[in-house]
């Protein structure tokens, strides 16, 4: 994938989600913690938790937990297989309400530079068993992610040092949209934001990032503020 495809599909993104700010949306913070473990040289464990707040940062309403092996075709490709738990907690008429979800997924990624920048590209099939009142709903969810991290004041070999992001994730309902929302397209989120590399081992950063969702009685829209930490040990 060139480098130009890849900016055209990133600026796209950012841009037609200008017209979509016209009603207020949601405020919402998010941590996100990211570690791989390498097993050997074809083979590494990889996992991320994230801990999501409700609208005005009221409350904890989102736990995710995500974890999978992941195999090494090469430096640049990847596949991995993984499973991830999502918990949801929410209130209805001032009465709490509890929706657990289970996830197999797969995924191929690939890792690239432009120069020191670094760029990745991400595709994952999911298989989701989502509970909603006591009956469990299966549905597949296919995901492409594309990622710039473009060194600021930092080291030649980016090591250590500042740097800037952009990223944009798109959702489709490739199996059961009627499940979900009734519509191919689930939810797109673009982001950007600043971190500091401490070492190659880890990233620090925060970002801010706008999340449009379909769903089935409306369309949300979210402002997320998330501090991410990105690990390798």
């Amino acid at each position: 994938m060139s480098i130009k495809v890849i900016f055209l599909m990133m600026m796209l993104c950012f841009c037609s989600m200008g017209s979509l700010r016209a009603q207020r949306p949601e405020n919402a913070g998010w941590f996100f913690l990211s570690n791989s473990k390498q097993i050997s040289e074809k083979l590494d464990f990889i996992y991320d938790i994230q801990i999501r707040s409700a609208d005005r940062f009221d409350y904890v309403n989102t736990l995710l937990l995500r974890g999978a092996f992941s195999y090494n075709l090469s430096k640049k490709h990847s596949v991995a297989l993984g499973y991830a738990y999502k918990a949801d907690w929410n209130f209805e008429n001032d009465v709490p309400t509890f929706s657990p979800e289970h996830r197999i997924y797969e995924q191929y990624l690939l890792n690239s530079a432009w120069g020191n920048a670094e760029i990745d590209a991400r595709f994952r099939l999911e298989q989701r068993f989502i509970r909603e009142d006591k009956l469990v709903d299966f549905s597949q969810r296919a995901r492409l992610f594309l990622s710039l991290q473009v060194p600021l004041i930092a080291d030649t070999s980016f090591s250590k040092g500042f740097y800037a992001k952009i990223q944009n994730e798109i959702f489709m309902n490739v199996q059961h949209k009627e499940k979900v929302n009734n519509n191919i397209f689930d939810q797109n989120r673009v982001s950007s934001g600043l971190g500091f590399r401490f070492s190659k081992n880890l990233d620090v950063d925060f970002s801010y990032m706008f999340w449009y969702q379909k769903e089935m009685e409306r369309n949300s829209k979210t402002n997320v503020f998330q501090l991410m930490l990105s690990t390798k040990f």
